[in-house]
């Protein structure tokens, strides 16, 4: 009595063939050297300069297997298009530092000048939390009134709730008292108990 064979599995799609898979990957190797390209470009354009070759990376052309070296390509280029946004995001903070730091030297060098005035009135609409405007008021010297933290909402009344609850389950449970005291109820999904 031998289990009869199974059949063979065929595959959901079709295997591909070696043409295809040769065009699909030099269409990915022009999409990333164009990727790899750009992110160079733009980094260069920032810094000065690419950042520098590391004795240990593998060259490409090293890599025999096609798919390994697009798979190796793909994540330096990932890894250069990752520091290409570390370095605008470091750009636009330090940006935004200096704009900061020159506006308020300009306020303070003469109090009564109205970018003084008018940099307060903008700080004091838009900082609402009460940490950042004692943070400013104490660093920079500015006249900013902290605001009070909102009053805590009322808590409720937890007595009357639970009186509630309680007057509800007995008006409910008046069938549970036929069971009499001690005997669960039908779990759900259970069966009933034995009498």
């Amino acid at each position: 009595m031998d289990a009869p064979a199974k059949p063979a599995r065929t595959p959901r799609r079709k295997p591909e063939s070696e043409t295809a898979k040769t065009r699909r990957l030099q269409n990915l190797a022009v999409r990333l050297a164009d990727r790899e390209h750009r992110a160079k470009t733009a980094l260069a354009a920032l810094n000065g300069s690419l950042p520098r070759a590391r004795g240990h990376v593998i060259r490409l052309s090293d890599i025999e297997d096609e798919a390994r070296r697009l798979e190796v390509w793909r994540a330096r280029v990932e890894l250069l298009e990752a520091l290409l946004d570390q370095t605008e995001r470091k750009r636009e903070t330090r940006a935004k530092i200096v704009l900061g730091a020159t506006l308020l030297a300009e306020a303070q060098g003469d109090p009564d000048d109205p970018l003084l005035a008018r940099m307060l009135e903008i700080l004091d609409r838009r900082i609402d939390r009460p940490r950042d405007r004692l943070a400013i008021a104490e660093t920079l010297g500015l006249r900013l009134t902290p605001i009070k933290d909102a009053a805590a909402p009322a808590l409720p009344d937890f007595d009357a709730l639970t009186q509630a609850a309680l007057s509800l389950a007995d008006a409910a449970g008046s069938g549970d008292a036929a069971r009499g005291p001690g005997r669960p109820g039908r779990k759900k999904g259970g069966r009933a108990p034995l009498p």
